[in-house]
């Protein structure tokens, strides 16, 4: 089963029905199956017995795992008790939902405030979407870590995040660096993978070039294990299958960002310039603004 989650109004619906076409599997609404108990209250979001519900949840999911058929679920890993305060999904019902990948749907705070105001008449401020939304990613990150999950962090508004957002500068072996530049390498995998919600890297290429030679738009973000990793990106990983082993050698899990459209600068770029006095040895934020 393959769990997408999100805050309310990142466009969970929509993400989930183009994904539903495209592996060819149905997809179930985590509200709507609750609802069919005839148990629920989602009033401007806010869930009065959030424990209760997700035990109807996980009957749900049970009665349709039985089926012995694959499935998409919506749902969501935080949600806003009768209080209006963010309550987490208990580890414990997680579990229970036997999940095979965690996909963690995001988006701009602001274009979430804006949806949910035309969605559904609801004013939140901008910085309590952020906070709700990153909420959710740290849960997904923890959970994966603990429940040893499949996960991605995806984006849902890719020209949106172009323009206003925060970026990476990564150090990068010359040669990888040129393979992503040319569009040759469409992975880039890293034994760990940055916290923030991030639009571009920025890639240094290391000795003996030391600079910034382009950049290249993040799609989504990677946790899984290591086998299951290589199997989903070794067609566009622009490495060896035995690099891949020794650079991931004596781990279970594995990171990779998944690249999209990359710019190679026609000249090289000094870090001084982007307002950086050292050389980063894993990757330094960045504030971008187009």
């Amino acid at each position: 089963m393959i769990f997408v989650c999100g805050i309310h109004g990142v466009g969970k619906t929509q993400y989930c029905k183009s994904l539903s076409r495209e592996k060819g599997i149905e997809c179930f609404s985590a509200s709507q199956l609750i609802l069919k108990k005839g148990k629920e209250n989602f009033h401007q979001k806010k869930v009065d017995n959030i424990r209760l519900n997700q035990s109807f949840l996980i009957e749900e999911v049970e009665a349709i795992r039985s089926t012995g058929a694959e499935f998409i679920l919506d749902g969501h890993l935080c949600l806003l008790n009768h209080k209006g305060k963010i309550e987490l999904i208990s580890k414990e019902v997680i579990y229970a939902l036997n999940i095979d990948l965690l996909i963690v749907l995001v988006d701009k705070p602001y274009v979430i405030q804006e949806r949910m105001k035309q969605r559904d008449g609801i004013i939140w401020d901008e910085q309590f979407v952020k906070l709700f939304q990153e909420k959710e990613m740290e849960y997904a990150k923890e959970l994966a870590g603990n429940l040893d999950l499949d996960y991605k962090i995806v984006s849902n508004d890719i020209e949106s995040q172009t323009k206003f957002g925060k970026s990476l500068i990564l150090p990068v072996n010359p040669i990888y660096a040129e393979k992503i530049t040319l569009g040759k390498k469409k992975y880039e995998f890293r034994k760990k993978l940055c916290t923030e919600n991030i639009d571009k890297i920025y890639l240094y290429a290391t000795s003996p070039v030391k600079k910034v030679v382009g950049e290249v738009e993040i799609l989504e973000k990677y946790s899984m294990k290591k086998e299951k990793l290589w199997e989903e990106t070794c067609e566009e990983s622009g490495i060896s299958e035995e690099f891949f082993e020794e650079y991931f050698k004596n781990q279970s899990r594995a990171c990779a960002y998944k690249l999209g459209k990359a710019v190679r600068y026609e000249t090289p770029v000094e870090l001084i310039r982007m307002g950086i006095s050292y050389v980063p040895q894993s990757y330094v934020y960045i504030k971008t603004r187009d």
